[in-house]
């Protein structure tokens, strides 16, 4: 019980660091300095993500809900934005994301909306 509370409580902060950036994003601001932020908080950097397996990503990140969270930071990231192997990246992790928790989402369905939408742009 003590685990899950610690694991809200994380995901609460991250929850709202990530309304705070995406805020940011829809005023104009340049946020990548932001999401160096919280990538650093989930002990990542942008340029690990770009170069990391994604079973590494799971295993470092560790919880599929921090995960999930990082999933939406990367489809958010405006260095990403033109790089389909890291909308790629973010689909297999949401993949596996659904793998860990079989919970309908209506949110995580949402998610991989964006993601193919992102996706078929290359197309």
């Amino acid at each position: 019980m003590l685990k899950k509370d610690y694991l809200l409580a994380q995901i609460t902060e991250l929850a709202k660091k990530f309304a705070y950036l995406i805020k940011r994003k829809s005023e104009g601001d340049d946020i990548t300095l932001l999401a160096d932020g919280y990538y650093r908080e989930l002990n990542v950097s942008a340029e690990w993500l770009m170069n990391a397996e994604c079973d590494d990503i799971m295993q470092r990140i560790g919880d599929w809900q921090l995960v999930e969270l990082l999933v939406k930071m990367i489809i958010e990231d405006v260095r990403f934005e033109q790089n389909y192997a890291m909308i790629q990246k973010a689909q297999t992790l949401l993949f596996m994301v659904q793998e860990l928790d079989r919970t309908y989402s209506f949110e995580r369905i949402a998610l991989e909306e964006r993601i193919k939408d992102k996706l078929s742009v290359f197309s």
